[in-house]
This record gives structure tokens, C-alpha cells and sequence, in this order.
């Protein structure tokens, strides 16, 4: 007699087996082959329309590195540098994204329901999406921190202080306790600047520095990955090997290196590490490549006789996104660290709010070595704690929320699951 069990295994391997063909039949029928001859005039329009927005953001970081300008003039109206260079590398992201998740939609759905799945990522998700939000928007309907050394120190809302440490007590004093306000929910730090505001601001320096060059470096790495690994043989050899000497060329110090050439810039910092950070979106976009071309679906568009082009920007990269995404995540968590690191080491333009900086002038009032009679005195911060913990605690999270969502999005984003 077959025992029970022995007849479901065969049944179960069955059942994958069908899955598997079934996912292989549905990718083969996502070719619209009634679309390619309509749709290849149209192909070229999302990647010239990035590479066009690239050159503008190149050229405008090389020009403000040369001029040492710390604004340009676009029709007339004169803007921040980073601000401009941060518009452009969204613009870019837009043309990139936007498209995708139009045309995707069953994708985006899929995802969507297995980010809902996994609580944490959901989460970690959210708060990153608000963490940008205020980091982008706050800053344009908020003034900058005012200095006033006669409220430094004050507690946050739900903490109090000895009134000893604070020149004066902006909220209720009760015991010789000075109580902190809502009008400053996170405190104050040492020159009396509002904590909450110095740290969107600060996060708003990272995300500009950080954003623009993940933008840069990431287009880059599609770039070089598809030709790469789509052309192959002396192409594709010629191509891995520079990216391995890239490789070898760390960012972080390629910038401090060039900082005694050409001075500290914000321009300069997103320009070396958008040039010099690219090689590992650009092998992990190359594997998925080399893969995704010997898929069904791809071998019937071209026996089709779609074009190179139609078969890598309609069938292959879209496929390739989980490795983009993931390496994409990573990238710009390696750069906010870089930025934070490296203001913390007073390298880069002092008239930008940082929170690497802001960490620094905090631990550095221990010694007085920062305090001056116009921003207050020195103090040692393990008695105000608020004064690191804040930025620290801001940048730890967005960091922390990075780092989930990457390794989420790892399994998520992959098409083929």
C-alpha cells in the first residue's frame, strides 16, 4: 500500500515545477509584440532626457568647483547651489522612476503587498519616506536656527536641568530645576540654536550631498553594467577591469586629497563620489543583465527583430531593478556617513548646517576649545546630553531605516519571487 505521504511529494515537486513554467509562460507573454515597432521612436525619450539632466548637474558642480560659487543664476533668478544640483538629481530620479511605476503597475501592487507582510520593513519604509519628506520641505518654509547664547542648553519639553547650567531659564523653574517647553521640544544647544531645526536642516545638507550623488552614481553604473553585460566579449573585459581599478580608488579620500587642491565644497564632495562610487551598481547591474538575456521573454523580442535598445530598456533592465535598488539603498547610506564623518572633521563649507558638525561643536565645548564669549560657554555635554543625542539620534535613525529597508527590499523587489 503507498502511504499517504509518498503520494505528495511527487504532487508538491509537480506543483513548483508548474509554478516555475507558469512564471516563465507569463514573462514570454508580457511581450507586446505589437508594440515594438510603435514604441521604438519613443524607447530613446527616458534615457536622453536623464543623460540631459546629468550633463546640466555635471556641469554645474564642475562650474561651481571652478568659480568657487556658492550659487548659479537659471532664468534670471539666482539659487543655492546644492539646492540646484539636489533639483536636478530628482528630476533625473522622476524621469528614471516615474515611468517604471506607470508602466509596472502589477509590479508595484506585488511589492506593496509584501512590504505590508513584513511589519518592520512597512515601518522603516514609512519613517524613511517622512524622515526625507521634512528633511526636503521643511527647510524651505523654515528660517535658519537663530544664535541666541541667552537660551543655550535649554531641556527638551520632557526633561529637566539644574538652572546652574543654563545662562537663562526659558520655561518654568520648579526646585532649581529649569523645565524644558514646547518651544523648544528637543532643547537648545550650546549657542542657544532650536535642536529641532538644527537637525532638519542638518539632515536636509545630507540628503542633498547624499541624494545627488547616488543619483549620479547610480545612472552611471546602469550605464556601464548594461553595455557591459549585454555587448560582452572585449567590451565587457575592458569595462570590468576599469571598474576594478575604480574600486580601488576609495571616495572618501580621492575628496580629502582634493580638498588641498581645490579647497572644501559640497560641489566637489558629490562630484568625487558620484564619479568614483559606481563600480558596484555596475557589477551587480551586469550580472543581472548577463542573466535576464538568456530568459524566454528576451530571446522572443529579439527573434521579433526588436532593436538592441527596445529589448534592454523594456525587458531587461526593468527585470533587473532588485539588484539597482538594493545597491542603490546601500550607496546612499555610505554617502550620508561619508558627509556626517567628514563635516565632523571640519571638511567641508562651515556655512552649512551639519550634523556632523553639530556633533562636533557639542563634544568640543568639554574643552572650550569652540566656546567663544558670543556663543556661550563651554560645558561638558555628558550633563546636557540632548545636545549629542539629538543629532546622533537623527542620523543613527535615518541610518538604521536605511539598513532594514535594504535588506528588505533585497527579497521584495525581486521580480522572479
Amino acid at each position: 500500500m503507498t502511504h499517504p505521504s509518498d503520494q505528495t511529494s511527487p504532487s508538491t515537486t509537480g506543483t513548483g515545477e508548474t509554478d516555475r513554467q507558469s512564471l516563465e509562460r507569463e514573462q514570454f507573454e508580457t511581450v507586446d509584440l505589437e508594440s515594438l515597432d510603435s514604441g521604438r521612436s519613443l524607447v530613446w525619450v527616458q534615457p536622453l532626457l536623464t543623460a540631459t539632466v546629468l550633463t546640466v548637474l555635471v556641469g554645474s558642480a564642475i562650474h561651481a568647483v571652478r568659480e568657487e560659487a556658492d550659487a548659479i543664476t537659471v532664468a534670471a533668478r539666482e539659487i543655492a547651489i546644492l539646492d540646484w544640483l539636489y533639483a536636478l538629481s530628482l528630476l533625473a530620479l522622476a524621469i528614471m522612476v516615474v515611468p517604471t511605476l506607470v508602466t509596472q503597475r502589477g509590479r508595484v501592487r506585488d511589492v506593496l503587498g509584501r512590504v505590508r507582510k513584513r511589519p518592520l520593513v512597512a515601518v522603516c519604509g514609512g519613517y524613511l519616506v517622512a524622515l526625507l519628506g521634512a528633511g526636503t520641505l521643511y527647510p524651505l518654509f523654515a528660517s535658519e536656527p537663530l544664535l541666541d547664547p541667552l537660551i543655550s542648553l535649554q531641556p527638551p519639553f520632557w526633561t529637566e536641568i539644574s538652572d546652574v547650567y543654563v545662562p537663562t531659564c526659558h520655561g518654568p523653574v520648579v526646585d532649581g530645576q529649569c523645565h524644558g517647553t514646547l518651544d523648544h521640544p528637543l532643547g537648545t544647544n550650546g549657542d542657544g540654536e532650536d535642536l529641532l531645526k538644527i537637525g532638519l536642516f542638518g539632515l536636509n545638507t545630507s540628503l542633498r550631498v547624499a541624494v545627488t550623488a547616488s543619483v549620479l552614481a547610480i545612472v552611471l553604473g546602469i550605464v556601464v553594467g548594461t553595455t557591459a553585460g549585454y555587448v560582452g566579449g572585449l567590451t565587457d573585459e575592458l569595462l570590468m577591469r576599469y571598474v576594478d581599478v575604480q574600486r580601488s580608488i576609495p571616495s572618501f579620500f580621492a575628496y580629502v586629497l582634493l580638498i588641498f587642491v581645490v579647497g572644501v565644497s559640497y560641489p566637489l564632495m558629490i562630484l568625487v563620489f558620484g564619479l568614483l562610487s559606481w563600480g558596484n551598481i555596475a557589477r551587480q547591474v551586469r550580472s543581472e543583465v548577463v542573466q535576464r538575456r538568456a530568459e524566454p521573454f528576451v530571446k522572443a523580442a529579439e527573434l521579433s527583430g526588436a532593436s538592441s535598445h527596445t529589448v534592454v530598456f523594456r525587458h531587461i533592465l526593468p527585470n533587473a531593478s532588485n539588484a539597482v535598488v538594493t545597491a542603490a539603498t546601500v550607496l546612499f547610506g555610505k554617502f550620508v556617513i561619508y558627509e556626517a564623518s567628514l563635516s565632523f572633521l571640519s571638511l567641508t563649507e562651515t556655512n552649512f548646517t551639519s550634523l556632523g558638525n553639530e556633533i562636533a561643536g557639542a563634544i568640543g565645548r568639554v574643552s572650550g576649545d569652540v566656546a567663544t564669549p558670543a556663543s556661550g560657554p563651554a560645558f561638558d555635554w555628558g550633563m546636557v546630553p540632548w545636545v549629542v543625542l539629538v543629532p546622533v539620534g537623527i542620523l543613527c535613525s535615518l541610518l538604521l531605516a536605511v539598513g532594514v529597508l535594504s535588506d528588505g527590499l533585497r527579497d521584495i523587489a525581486d521580480p522572479r519571487k
